[in-house]
C-alpha cells in the first residue's frame, strides 16, 4: 500500500479562497481588464491569479471548521438588496449559510464525535439502580404426620432495592482499539466537513465565473449591435449621397437584425447561468441576486510552480486524502479490537441491596427481615465458543481495512491526475488569453480601418462587415479566455486542497 507523505492537519497550505473576489462592487456585468503587454513574462501562483482586494464579510472571519460549523445551524442569512452587487466572498457566505450540503456534513461530523464519546464511556464504572419486588406462593407436600392436609403453603413478599456497579478493568486493549477507531472516524468526518466546504466554495466559484463569462458575452453582443448600427448608418448615409446601392443598405440592416437576435440568445444563456449559480448556492430560483463582475485585474503569463510541487502539496493537504488516511487508521484499530476479543476480560462487580421480605406458612406469619447486604467480586470472562462469530467479525475487519487501503491509494492516484490536468489547463488558459488579447487588438484595428475606408468611399461594405464580425468574435474569445483563466485557477486550487475553509480568506497562504 502506498502511503501519503506526512500531512499537516489544519495548517496545510490554504490557498486564497479569496478566489476571485471582485476588486470592486460595480454594477456593470462586465468590464474590460486593462490591456497589458502580451510579451509580459510575469509569474504567479493560482492564489495570486484569484486574489484581488475585497472586503470580506465579518461572518467569514471565524477561524477553522468549528467556526464555520457553528454557522450551519444559524438562521439563513438575510439576502442583500437586489440592487447591491455581491462579490464572490458574499456569495460564498450566503451559500455557506443556506446550502444543505454543509449542514449535512456538519451533522455527520457531530455524529462521529458523539460515537467517540460513547466508546470513552466504557472506561468508567457503569452504575445502575435496580428494584426487585413481588409476592410468591409455594405449596409444598409434606407427610400427613406433620400436617393433616399433606401440604404446607409458603407465602413470600419481598422488595429488594439495589445499587450495582460494574467496572471493566482489563480487556487486552480492546477498548483502546475501539476508542482509536472512533477517534480516527471522527477525524475523518471533521476533514470531510472541510471537504464539503471546499466543494461548495468551488461549485459557487465555478458557477460565478460561468455567469460572469455569459454576461461578458452579453456585453459583447451589445457591442456588436452598436457596431452593426454604426455600419448601417454609414451605408444609409452613403446611399443618401448616391454612393451605395440599396443592396448594401439591406445587407447592413440584416446585420443589425442579426445582432439583435444574438443579444436575445445571449440573454437566454445568461439566464441559465444565473439559475446555475442559485442552484450551486442552495437557493430557490426565484431569489433576485446581483453578482458583481470579476473583471478588472490583469493576469500573469505563466505559473510560478511546476506540477510536481503542486502534486506534493495536494498529497499533503487534500481533505479526501486526509480523510481516507484516517479511515485506514480506524480500520486498523478495528482489526486490533477484533483480535482482542479473543482474550479474557477482567471486571469488578459490586452490589449493595436492602432486603425487605416476609415469610408466612399456612397464612400465619413466620418471620420478616429488613437488613442491608452487599458484595464485591472480581469477574473474569473467557470466550470459548461462539459458533465462529469472532472469526467472522475479525475477517470482516481485515477486509474493511484492505478496502480502506485501496480507497486511499485510489484517492491519491486521482489527486495526482487532477492536479496535473488542472495545472496544464491553467497554463493553456493563460496562453489562450494572451493570444485572444492580441487577436482582439488586431481585430479592433482592422474594424476601425475598414469602417473609415467604407465611410470615405475607398472600402466595401463586405470588408467592413467582415471586420465587424471578426471584431465581435475576437472580443468574445478574449472575454471567454479571461473567465477560463479564473475558472482554471479555481480548479487548480480545489485540486490541490487549497480551498480548505473560510479561514483561508484571511490567511491566503501562497503555494511558494
Amino acid at each position: 500500500m502506498r502511503r501519503a507523505p506526512h500531512r499537516k492537519t489544519w495548517r496545510a497550505p490554504l490557498l486564497a479562497v479569496a478566489l476571485a473576489f471582485s476588486a470592486s462592487a460595480c454594477h456593470s456585468p462586465y468590464r474590460d481588464p486593462p490591456l497589458t503587454d502580451p510579451d509580459r513574462s510575469g509569474e504567479a501562483t493560482p492564489a495570486e491569479i484569484l486574489a484581488a482586494p475585497a472586503e470580506i464579510p465579518a461572518s467569514l472571519r471565524r477561524a477553522g471548521p468549528e467556526g464555520a460549523a457553528r454557522r450551519a445551524g444559524d438562521v439563513p442569512l438575510a439576502l442583500p438588496d437586489p440592487s447591491h452587487s455581491c462579490t464572490l466572498a458574499e456569495l460564498i457566505d450566503i451559500a455557506l449559510r443556506n446550502n444543505p450540503d454543509t449542514r449535512i456534513a456538519w451533522e455527520q461530523a457531530r455524529q462521529a464525535a458523539l460515537a467517540a464519546g460513547i466508546v470513552d464511556s466504557s472506561y468508567l464504572p457503569q452504575v445502575s439502580a435496580a428494584l426487585l419486588g413481588g409476592v410468591e406462593r409455594v405449596p409444598t407436600p409434606v407427610p400427613k404426620l406433620l400436617d393433616p392436609k399433606g401440604n404446607i403453603r409458603a407465602d413470600v413478599d419481598e422488595i429488594t432495592p439495589s445499587l450495582v456497579v460494574e467496572w471493566l478493568l482489563f480487556d487486552f486493549g480492546r477498548r483502546d482499539a475501539l476508542s482509536q477507531s472512533a477517534r480516527n472516524t471522527a477525524a475523518a468526518a471533521r476533514i470531510g466537513f472541510t471537504g464539503a466546504h471546499q466543494k461548495l466554495i468551488f461549485d459557487v466559484s465555478k458557477a460565478y465565473y460561468a455567469l460572469d463569462a455569459e454576461r461578458a458575452q452579453l456585453e459583447v453582443a451589445q457591442s456588436a449591435l452598436d457596431s452593426a448600427k454604426i455600419l448601417q448608418e454609414a451605408a444609409e448615409a452613403r446611399y443618401a449621397r448616391g454612393l451605395a446601392t440599396i443592396t448594401e443598405v439591406e445587407t447592413s440592416r440584416r446585420g443589425t437584425a442579426k445582432a439583435r437576435f444574438e443579444i436575445e440568445q445571449a440573454r437566454t444563456v445568461d439566464n441559465d447561468a444565473y439559475h446555475a449559480l442559485l442552484e450551486a448556492m442552495g437557493l430557490t430560483p426565484t431569489l433576485p441576486i446581483t453578482a458583481a463582475s470579476s473583471a478588472g485585474r490583469p493576469l500573469p503569463r505563466r505559473l510560478a510552480e511546476d506540477a510536481d510541487t503542486l502534486i506534493r502539496r495536494a498529497l499533503a493537504s487534500r481533505p479526501d486524502i486526509l480523510a481516507a488516511l484516517q479511515t485506514v487508521r480506524a480500520r486498523e484499530a478495528d482489526v486490533a479490537a477484533a483480535r482482542a476479543s479473543n482474550y479474557p476480560t477482567v471486571a469488578l462487580v459490586g452490589q449493595a441491596a436492602q432486603n425487605r421480605a416476609g415469610l408466612n406458612f399456612n397464612g400465619q406469619s413466620y418471620t420478616r427481615v429488613d437488613e442491608p447486604g452487599f458484595g464485591v467480586m472480581l469477574q473474569m470472562k473467557m470466550p470459548l465458543f461462539d459458533g465462529g462469530l469472532r472469526d467472522r467479525l475479525s475477517g470482516v475487519a481485515r477486509s474493511r481495512r484492505a478496502a480502506a487501503e485501496e480507497e486511499l491509494s485510489r484517492t491519491e492516484d486521482a489527486a495526482i491526475r487532477q492536479v496535473a490536468r488542472a495545472h496544464d489547463t491553467l497554463n493553456s488558459a493563460l496562453a489562450r488569453h494572451d493570444a485572444a488579447l492580441a487577436y482582439e487588438r488586431a481585430a479592433d484595428r482592422e474594424w476601425q480601418s475598414a469602417l473609415d475606408s467604407y465611410r470615405n468611399g475607398v472600402g466595401t461594405l463586405t470588408v467592413a462587415a467582415t471586420a465587424e464580425t471578426e471584431r465581435t468574435s475576437a472580443r468574445s474569445a478574449r472575454a471567454r479566455a479571461y473567465a477560463d483563466v479564473l475558472t482554471a485557477a479555481a480548479s487548480l486550487a480545489f485540486a490541490t486542497g487549497g480551498l480548505t475553509s473560510v479561514e483561508s480568506l484571511d490567511t491566503a497562504e501562497r503555494f511558494n
